[in-house]
């Protein structure tokens, strides 16, 4: 049986249902011109946590901690990235409340330069404990090592 990253391999043929359909970190490229098109409607094996007209959730398939969640808009559409955002948000503060994370981080890749390989937008959120990553600075600044004010770069 193979692992669910090998079955994500990018298959020659994806003009039927797209069953068929699966994508392999910096190997295939995704660029799909509405939500239908994308990696994740054409997933069949990972169903959404949940999913209303506007926003779609799903758990991360290369999840960086436990319960890394995309919130995806299914329309290109600055509201619904802007809902989706908010969705986040509440859910992250709902499991602080709930003692289930101490933290966490929510973000967007916008182009390949930043990040980003699936080229639909989505939003990234990320649950944190304390003691989740080395000592030290911490936060958005360091994802830029070039950045003057990254407490890294203070001699």
């Amino acid at each position: 049986m193979e692992t669910f990253h090998q079955e994500r391999k990018l298959m020659e043929n994806k003009s039927n249902t797209g069953n068929d359909w699966v994508w392999v970190p910096h190997e295939s490229e995704d660029k799909p011109k509405s939500y239908k098109e994308s990696v994740w409607a054409q997933n069949k094996k990972q169903p959404p946590i949940s999913e209303t007209n506007e926003i779609v959730i799903f758990h991360d398939a290369y999840p960086v901690t436990d319960n890394h969640r995309l919130y995806i808009p299914k329309f290109n559409r600055p509201h619904l990235l802007g809902l989706c955002m908010a969705e986040a948000y509440q859910y992250g503060l709902d499991q602080v409340d709930n003692n289930k994370c101490d933290g966490f981080n929510i973000g967007l890749n916008v182009g390949e330069c930043a990040g980003q390989s699936v080229f639909w937008p989505h939003v990234h959120y990320i649950p944190r404990k304390k003691g989740d990553q080395e000592p030290g600075a911490k936060g958005i600044r360091m994802v830029y090592p070039n950045d003057p004010f990254n407490p890294r770069n203070k001699e």
